[in-house]
């Protein structure tokens, strides 16, 4: 083989290598049930540009990793969107993570937090009491996984003398087309891979930065 028919053959593997990453990369799932699709966008590291969630501290070994998707609403009388059916199954090990927190960004492009829900009566102390709703179904219950160990990140309402725990869900509510943010807590040391479903959908296969 010349050389000039070489490098065309380079050019060309590479050319197919980063279309066939572009469109691995950018997937999107139809939700009948729910009319809505949804696009996964990008995943990364919680970094100052995203808006704040709620835990001061991260744990040794843990991370915070934020899954970007778009939203596109196929009948706007479907009814609310129901943000707790989104979970990330990890490989290696194989955990399912329900969503430490969720946002949505407005027509100004800004965001601000699906609402938090508690099902267990938080202690008079609580400056999120506004959270409990125990009428307020967790889906994300729905969609447990045989054999694969869920993880819960219960938030401490209280104090360390005195513990108020609690695993928040989220309200959902009627939405436009809209990007939003999916944060997950996950071990940096082990988790590098996850599949994020809505569901019983799968959206995307992702690595985890």
């Amino acid at each position: 083989m010349s050389m000039i028919k070489r490098n065309k053959s380079l050019i060309i593997t590479g050319i197919l290598t980063i279309l066939l990453s572009i469109e691995s990369y950018a997937q999107k799932a139809t939700i009948e049930q729910d009319s809505v699709q949804i696009e996964f966008i990008k995943n990364d590291k919680l970094k100052n540009k995203y808006p704040k969630t709620y835990i001061d501290k991260l744990s040794n070994g843990f991370r915070i990793t934020v899954l970007e998707v778009d939203i596109k609403n196929i009948d706007l009388k479907k009814g609310k969107f129901d943000p707790n059916k989104f979970y990330l199954i990890s490989e290696k090990p194989k955990f399912q993570y329900r969503p430490l927190d969720i946002f949505i960004a407005d027509d100004k492009n800004e965001y601000s937090r699906f609402d938090l829900v508690t099902k267990k009566k938080p202690k008079a102390t609580s400056k999120m009491q506004e959270t409990y709703d125990p009428n307020i179904k967790d889906t994300y219950l729905d969609y447990k996984i045989d054999g694969v160990s869920g993880i819960k990140i219960p938030i401490n309402l209280g104090s360390a003398e005195f513990p108020d725990k609690h695993v928040f869900h989220f309200k959902p509510k009627a939405i436009n087309d809209s990007r939003i943010l999916i944060y997950f807590y996950l071990s940096s040391d082990f988790i590098k891979s996850g599949t994020l479903y809505y569901g019983n959908e799968k959206i995307t296969e992702t690595k985890l930065k």
